[in-house]
């Protein structure tokens, strides 16, 4: 099955694989490496994060937060959701890669270019003061390393080889720790330290050129009948990457407006948070897209629903236990990652986790959605949470600051798990069990409980008893077994 697989969609002769190694068991290892990868560049943006947050005040990481939101709301224009059509479309059978890849990366590169000269004038719309505008000029170079980024992740992805792609990410969040404290010892001003950013998503994206430069030969090609065939896929996409965009980081920008900068500070420490979580399910489902795609293409519905399935079971081995424990603990944590002056932050992280549980648990189905290829049967959806999301943002931001922000993320996220798992079931027939999310669910609340009854302890502490407790009470149920795939 593995090597058929291999064959037909023409992977590099130097990706080895150990012929007894099933196609799970290597979902699993890269999995594995992809957790291991990400726990320690979480480690370290949470350090790189704590140290900001210490230095600069609510009201400058207010301009930080704003600056931040700014340009990756612009930058999604210059996504067109690029990245999931590409991991679909070099995994299809048919599919050059190494020209797919090459003529997506020249695109992207030419939109990239269009986008940072149209800015300067998109910014005259906006009453920001000047030296926010100076540092939102001066981030739009990430316009160009994170969406090019994103055109070579999807090779390793679909070759399974995550590790390279965590490996750079480790390389972006070391120079990011690294220029972060140099620019604290030498007291850089708040549009100083936006350098920091763009100096550690040049060194990201410089290692994963490296590494693709050893499987394929990149380059530079103007192939409009690839870009035809890769427009048409993605335009659904491309909407709905806006949509989305609009609702996930409008509520930054639509506090930006109508509240103080410390109050964008205030909410941005909490959604700090957010952010560096919700990378793990993205890239863990962008492992699993590609074997989605072929199950799907091919009509093999029982391997299409299993790679469902185990999915499900692993995102909710992992959501449950994040959410019950942050729900307990979100103050401890902010006061842990932010110190003194963010306190209002612990309250907005515990609604904030919810939303982050819902992002985990629809990631199976919003990337489904591509696998299946429905993108366009989804964009009504994310067009009806974007324009619902921005009315309640413009009528109770104002009264309700930070609150409202996240309560209105929290809904729209819901909105569309609950839009994608519909047609995902609708159009498949899938059928999950919820045998290991109710184990889960179970685990995670007797551990919340032990967390609230020794809330006076260590923070650390009580991560650690927390893991304890849940692992113990998940392994007694039996439940870790059937999720790890064998080989």
């Amino acid at each position: 099955m593995i090597s058929a697989y291999h064959t037909c969609c023409d992977l590099p002769k130097d990706v080895k694989e150990p012929k007894n190694m099933s196609l799970t068991a290597k979902i699993a290892k890269n999995t594995i490496y992809l957790a291991l990868g990400k726990a320690f560049s979480t480690a370290l943006g949470v350090l790189t994060i704590a140290l900001l947050l210490r230095y600069l005040s609510p009201d400058d990481y207010g301009r930080y937060t704003t600056v931040l939101a700014f340009v990756l709301l612009f930058g999604t224009f210059a996504d067109f959701g690029l990245n999931l059509t590409t991991t679909q479309d070099i995994s299809l059978p048919e599919t050059n890669v190494e020209k797919t890849i090459s003529s997506i990366f020249t695109l992207r590169l030419l939109v990239n270019i269009i986008l940072i000269l149209l800015l300067p004038l998109l910014l005259l719309a906006f009453p920001y003061e000047k030296t926010v505008k100076h540092a939102i000029l001066i981030s739009s170079a990430l316009f160009f390393t994170s969406s090019l980024f994103q055109v070579l992740a999807s090779y390793f992805q679909k070759t399974l080889q995550a590790g390279k792609v965590a490996l750079a990410e480790f390389i972006g969040r070391v120079a990011l720790l690294l220029t972060t404290m140099l620019a604290i010892y030498f007291q850089f001003s708040f549009i100083q330290i936006m350098f920091t950013i763009v100096a550690s998503s040049l060194f990201q994206f410089w290692a994963l050129l490296r590494y693709i430069s050893r499987e394929i030969n990149l380059r530079l090609i103007i192939d409009l009948d690839t870009w035809k065939r890769i427009m048409a896929k993605t335009w659904p996409i491309a909407l709905s990457v806006v949509f989305t965009t609009i609702y996930f980081k409008g509520d930054a920008i639509i506090l930006s407006l109508a509240r103080p900068y410390e109050d964008v500070g205030i909410y941005g420490a909490a959604y700090k948070i957010l952010e560096v979580l919700i990378t793990l399910p993205i890239l863990f489902m962008g492992l699993i897209l590609p074997h989605l795609t072929h199950s799907f293409a091919s009509g093999d519905r029982d391997k299409f629903n299993k790679f469902m399935q185990k999915s499900w079971d692993a995102l909710s081995l992992f959501t449950i236990p994040m959410v019950a424990g942050t729900l307990v603990l979100a103050p401890k944590i902010i006061k842990l990652i932010a110190g003194e002056g963010y306190e209002a932050s612990g309250e907005v992280l515990r609604i904030l986790i919810i939303a982050t549980g819902i992002i985990f648990l629809g990631s199976l189905f919003t990337h489904a959605i591509v696998a299946i290829n429905k993108q366009k049967s989804m964009i009504i959806f994310y067009a009806i949470a974007a324009a619902l999301a921005v009315g309640l943002y413009i009528i109770y931001i104002p009264r309700y600051s930070y609150y409202a922000a996240a309560v209105v993320t929290a809904i729209a996220e819901l909105l569309i798990a609950l839009a994608a798992y519909l047609k995902v079931k609708t159009t498949t027939n899938m059928s999950l069990s919820l045998l290991t999310f109710g184990k889960a669910l179970i685990a995670s609340a007797l551990m919340a409980a032990i967390l609230y009854f020794l809330i006076d302890l260590n923070v650390f502490l009580l991560l650690i008893i927390g893991a304890i407790v849940y692992l113990a009470l998940i392994w007694r149920m039996k439940t870790i077994s059937t999720v790890i795939p064998s080989p």
